[in-house]
């Protein structure tokens, strides 16, 4: 869990760095955190941390929260698959999903019906599931992996309008970095591949922005080394949404 909070106390480092920065008014630079989460209950704590900080930190809208739930398939019908259970409490069900990242680019912003723009982005991601041959004999896996990528958007709706909706596509280069299973501990049981990253999300003008869909599918076999012949793959789907109560326009309701 240490590489998690490294990463939160680097957001951290961003929020004092950008807090008074006129970067987060320039309509054209994309500059987002992001967090997804597998569980409700650590999806609403984040989702209060980084909506405050949107509002007394910086703003603006910022950090993007996602509630995720990853499905897996096997070339195995007697292996069986699953996540922690996402409402338990222990660490590893608190924790069984999570995703952190940032996302730096471009777009433009005319009054037109369509803009467009690009961005690259970093993310950290933490899955812990299951794998046995029936329920009474599942045993814990853990997956730690950073992403790299690219993604292109485009806007459907003139930037002053009070909603439009915004459509992504991008991949990412998924590379393990660390794994632990009943064979061992070592990251050579995971293979790397191409992650492909879809959504579809309405931004507005209220305090529930770019609330939207979206899915990470996985294009590659994600163990190398676990048992020969088996194979696994990962499907991520998520809801996600910005909190940002300074964008009401009535902020004496607050």
């Amino acid at each position: 869990m240490k590489k998690i909070f490294i990463l939160f106390i680097f957001f951290g480092f961003c929020i004092n760095v950008f807090a008074q920065s006129n970067r987060f008014k320039n309509h054209h630079f994309i500059f987002n955190g992001d967090i997804a989460s597998g569980n409700p209950y650590t999806m609403a704590a984040s989702s209060i941390v980084t909506g405050l900080a949107n509002y007394y930190l910086l703003n603006d809208a910022f950090f993007e929260n996602s509630f995720a739930y990853s499905l897996y398939t096997t070339n195995d019908d007697n292996l069986k698959v699953k996540t922690m259970n996402p409402t338990g409490l222990t660490a590893k069900e608190l924790f069984n999903n999570i995703q952190v990242g940032l996302k730096l680019g471009y777009q433009t912003y005319s009054p037109e019906f369509i803009n467009a723009g690009i961005y690259a982005s970093a993310h950290y991601k933490l899955e812990q599931f299951k794998v046995g041959n029936n329920d009474d004999n599942m045993k814990k896996h853990k997956a730690q992996r950073a992403l790299l990528g690219i993604t292109g958007l485009v806007s459907l709706g003139s930037m002053g309008q009070a909603s439009r909706v915004i459509l992504e596509a991008g991949v990412r280069y998924s590379m393990s970095l660390a794994y632990q299973s009943p064979f061992g501990t070592k990251k050579d049981q995971l293979n790397n591949g191409i992650t492909s990253h879809y959504a579809i999300k309405l931004a507005s003008r209220g305090m529930w922005q770019n609330i939207g869909v979206y899915a990470d599918i996985d294009h590659f076999n994600m163990w190398k080394n676990y048992e020969s012949g088996k194979k696994l793959k990962s499907y991520t789907f998520g809801i996600t949404w910005t909190i940002t109560p300074q964008q009401v326009e009535d902020r004496k309701d607050w």
